[in-house]
C-alpha cells in the first residue's frame, strides 16, 4: 500500500452514471493562462487547458500587461521569436533576465533545443524538429530516397500536448513551493521522450537487434483489397494461430510466429492473395474476429463516417469537440474524506499502473518522475510482453534486462497480482487513480475494470486507454500503434518521396495517448474538490484523428505540393541514407541559402525533395559543420538524427534529458526523463523500473 492513512469516511447512496459527451470539465476553473504566439503548438496547448476549464487569453492583443500576474504564461520560441508586446526579441540572456524580473507564477518557454543549449537561439520548423527528434531518421525512404515526412503538423501538435502537461506540472510546483516557476521546454527533447520512446529504449540499453515492430513477425504492412487497403501487424503467437486459422492450408508448414518471421515474403504473399479478393470491411471483420490486429486504412473523413453507426460516434470538427477526446462520465462516491475538498499535491497522489506495453506505463512513469507515488501492478503469470520479449540490454535475455520495459517504467514500486475470475482481487482503497490498457476481460479478472472500481466507492479516477475505446462495435478490436495510424487517417494522408502511401517509422499513437493520459490525471488533481468517481475512456484512434482534423477535405498530394518559394527539402550527404532537413520559409530564405551555398536552389517539384549541394563553400563540409553553418545563417536546418545519434549527443546528456538510474540487475543505466527542466533547479532523480526476483 502506498504511504498515507485513510481518513474517516461517510457512506451515501450511489447515483446513476452521468456522461459528458464533450469531455469538458471545470477542474481548472479560475486558472488564467496567457499565450504568446499563434503556432500549432500553442493552439494545441491552449485548447487542452481550456478543455479542462482554464481561461486562456492571447498576448498578441494590444495592451496586455505581463507584470499583472497570470497563473500561467506560455511562450513559443520554436519557430520564431514571438513579436508580442512587452517580450524582448533580443538574445537569450536578455529574454531570461526579462522572465526573471517579470514572472510571478508559472512561465513556460518552449524553444527548439532548450534555453541552456548552445543552439538556444536557433529556430526550427515542423520538418526540422521531426529531424532533430529522430522521427525522420526512423522513417527512411526506399533505396536512397529521403525520409518520409508525415502529413499535417503532428510534431508541433505533440509538442503542444507536452507544453500543456508541463504547465500543469508547473502549477503543482508553484503551489508546493510558493516560488515563481520558469519551465524550459525543449521541442527536440519532447519528441525524443515521446514519439521516439521505444527507439531510445533500444539505443540507450545497447540492444543489438533490430528495433521496432520489424523484429517480431509477419504478416506486417499494407495489403490490397477490392476497395482499398488494410494494415495488418502480427506480434504474438496466439495472433499467428488465429491468422493461420483464417488462411487455411497454405500456411500449414509455418506453425510458429518465429518461423513466419523467417519466411516473411511467403507469408505476406499469402496474405496479399487472400485480401485481394475481399473488401476492406470483410478483411477487418474476419481477422479481428480471430484476434488479429487488422484495420482499414481510413481517411479521417471515412473514420468519422464509420463511427456514426458504430455505437461510438466521433467528430473532431464539431463545435464542442474536445482537444483530448474521451468518453467521460462521473458518479457520486459512496465515501468521502478530507482529501476530496482540495487539490491533491503530486507528492500525495497515489497511482496504480495496471497497464502494459507503452501508453499507460509511460504515462505512469512521467507521473512518478513528477513526484507521485506510483505502483506497477504485474501478473507473474502474464508479464508485460516488453519485459518478456525485450529487446534486451546487450542482447542478453532476462526479465530485468528489457530495453523497452526499463525505459517506460521508471519511478515505480511493484505489486504482484494474479488474475481471478471473481473480479475481486484488487484492494482499490489505497489509490487515487487506477489506469489500465488491459483487455476488458483481463481488467475484470484482476479487479481493475471500471465496474469493479466503481463498486468500491473509494477510487476517484479510473482511466482506461485502448485502441478504439471500451464502447461501440470495435471495443474488442486488437490494435498496435501502426494499426491506429492506419485507422485514424495518418497513413492515408502520408506520402513518401515517390508519392506512395506510407507509414511513420515510429509509434506515434501510443506516446500521444501517454501524454493524453497524464494530462487528464494532472488536470483532475488540480480540481478544487472531487465529490464524484470519474471514469475516462480514451480511444487512441480518436485522439490521433483529432490531431489530424486539419487534413479533412485535403487530397493527400496537397500535403506535398512545393511551396511558392523554398519549402521543405533534404540535403543529400555523401554518406548513404544521411540527410539534413532544411526549411526555406520564403524568398528571403532562398536567397540566403543560395548565398551561403554558392549556387542556385534546384527546381523543387514536391515537399521533401532531396537536393545535392553545388560545388562550393558548403559541399566540402561534414554533416555537423554543414548543419551549424546553415543555422548560423539564420536558416532552419537539422540533421536527420537516429536514436543512436541522440543517445550519444552530449548536449542532451548535459540538459539532463537522459538520466542515470541504478538497477541491481544492470548496474547504472540511462533512461529518458521529462523533456523539461525548472530553470535554476537540478532535475529530481529517477528510480529504476521494478525488478523481478532472480529465480523466476
Amino acid at each position: 500500500m502506498p504511504p498515507g492513512s485513510s481518513p474517516s469516511a461517510t457512506v451515501e447512496q450511489v447515483a446513476p452514471l452521468v456522461n459528458f459527451p464533450s469531455a469538458r470539465t471545470s477542474w481548472l476553473v479560475g486558472i488564467r493562462v496567457v499565450t504568446s504566439g499563434d503556432t500549432p503548438a500553442l493552439k494545441m496547448a491552449s485548447g487542452i487547458l481550456a478543455q479542462f476549464g482554464a481561461h486562456v487569453e492571447h498576448l498578441d492583443a494590444a495592451g496586455r500587461d505581463l507584470t499583472n500576474p497570470y497563473d500561467v504564461v506560455l511562450v513559443d520560441r520554436i519557430e520564431a521569436a514571438p513579436a508580442a508586446a512587452g517580450l524582448p526579441l533580443g538574445d537569450i540572456a536578455e529574454y531570461l533576465d526579462f522572465v526573471t524580473h517579470t514572472n510571478r507564477t508559472v512561465w513556460i518557454t518552449a524553444s527548439a533545443y532548450g534555453l541552456a543549449d548552445e543552439r538556444a537561439e536557433a529556430f526550427a520548423s515542423e520538418t526540422t524538429i521531426l529531424a532533430a527528434g529522430g522521427i525522420l531518421g526512423h522513417s527512411p525512404g526506399r533505396d536512397q530516397d529521403p525520409p518520409t515526412i508525415p502529413a499535417g503538423s503532428i510534431g508541433l501538435k505533440l509538442i503542444g500536448n507536452v507544453i500543456a502537461m508541463a504547465a500543469l506540472h508547473g502549477i503543482h510546483k508553484f503551489r508546493a513551493t510558493g516560488e515563481p516557476v520558469h519551465i524550459d521546454l525543449s521541442a527536440q527533447g519532447s519528441l525524443v521522450a515521446t514519439g521516439l520512446a521505444l527507439e531510445m529504449g533500444h539505443a540507450l540499453a545497447g540492444c543489438p537487434d533490430a528495433g521496432g515492430s520489424a523484429r517480431y513477425g509477419a504478416p506486417t504492412g499494407f495489403f490490397p483489397c477490392r476497395d482499398g487497403s488494410v494494415y495488418v501487424l502480427v506480434l504474438e503467437q496466439h495472433q499467428w494461430v488465429g491468422f493461420r486459422s483464417v488462411l487455411g492450408s497454405v500456411l500449414d508448414s509455418i506453425p510458429t510466429l518465429e518461423s513466419a518471421r523467417q519466411r516473411a515474403d511467403e507469408v505476406n504473399a499469402a496474405m496479399t492473395a487472400w485480401s485481394s479478393t475481399r473488401t476492406t470491411d470483410e478483411c477487418e471483420r474476419i481477422l479481428q474476429g480471430v484476434g488479429v490486429p487488422c484495420t482499414i486504412v481510413n481517411t479521417v473523413e471515412r473514420f468519422i463516417e464509420r463511427s456514426s453507426g458504430s455505437g461510438r460516434p466521433f467528430d473532431p470538427t464539431a463545435p464542442e469537440a474536445a482537444t483530448l477526446p474521451a468518453e467521460f462520465s462521473v458518479s457520486p462516491r459512496r465515501r468521502h474524506n478530507d482529501r476530496d475538498a482540495k487539490p491533491i499535491p503530486l507528492s500525495e497522489l497515489r497511482v496504480l499502473d495496471a497497464g502494459h506495453v507503452l501508453a499507460v506505463p509511460l504515462a505512469a512513469a512521467w507521473l512518478g518522475a513528477m513526484g507521485a507515488q506510483v505502483v506497477k501492478l504485474e501478473d507473474p503469470e502474464r508479464l508485460d510482453i516488453y519485459r518478456r520479449r525485450g529487446p534486451f540490454a546487450a542482447g542478453v535475455p532476462g526479465l530485468n534486462r528489457s530495453g523497452y520495459f526499463n525505459h517506460l517504467n521508471f519511478c515505480k514500486s511493484s505489486l504482484d497480482m494474479r488474475g481471478d475470475s471473481s473480479g475481486s482481487v484488487l484492494d482499490a482503497e489505497p489509490y487515487d487513480v487506477i489506469m489500465t490498457n488491459l483487455s476488458p476481460h483481463r481488467a475484470k479478472n484482476i479487479g481493475v475494470g471500471s465496474e469493479s472500481i466503481a463498486a468500491t466507492g473509494t477510487t476517484t479516477m479510473h482511466l482506461a486507454s485502448s485502441g478504439f475505446g471500451l464502447t461501440g462495435e470495435r471495443a474488442g478490436y486488437r490494435a498496435y500503434g501502426t494499426t491506429i495510424h492506419a485507422f485514424s487517417g495518418l497513413i492515408a494522408a502520408t506520402r513518401n518521396a515517390r508519392g506512395e502511401m506510407a507509414g511513420v517509422g515510429t509509434p506515434w499513437a501510443d506516446p500521444l495517448a501517454s501524454v493524453t493520459i497524464t494530462t487528464w490525471v494532472l488536470a483532475w488533481t488540480l480540481a478544487p474538490k472531487r465529490t464524484e468517481n470519474v471514469s475516462v475512456d480514451i480511444s487512441m484512434a480518436e485522439v490521433m484523428a483529432t490531431h489530424l482534423a486539419d487534413l479533412i477535405g485535403r487530397p493527400p498530394e496537397e500535403n506535398y505540393r512545393p511551396a511558392a518559394a523554398g519549402g521543405d527539402v533534404f540535403i543529400r550527404l555523401a554518406e548513404p541514407q544521411r540527410f539534413i532537413a532544411l526549411t526555406l520559409r520564403d524568398a528571403r530564405d532562398v536567397k540566403v541559402f543560395e548565398s551561403v551555398s554558392g549556387g542556385p536552389l534546384p527546381a523543387l517539384h514536391r515537399r521533401g525533395q532531396a537536393i545535392t549541394l553545388p560545388e562550393g563553400p558548403l559541399s566540402a563540409l561534414g554533416e555537423e559543420q554543414l548543419e551549424a553553418r546553415l543555422r548560423s545563417a539564420g536558416l532552419r536546418a537539422c540533421r536527420t538524427y537516429t536514436a543512436h545519434d541522440l543517445a550519444a549527443d552530449r548536449r542532451l546528456h548535459d540538459a539532463e534529458l537522459f538520466q542515470t538510474v541504478r538497477s541491481s540487475a544492470l548496474g547504472n543505466y540511462v533512461t529518458t526523463g521529462l523533456p523539461w527542466r525548472f530553470v535554476g533547479c537540478a532535475k529530481a532523480p529517477l528510480t529504476a523500473a521494478p525488478e523481478r526476483p532472480r529465480d523466476e
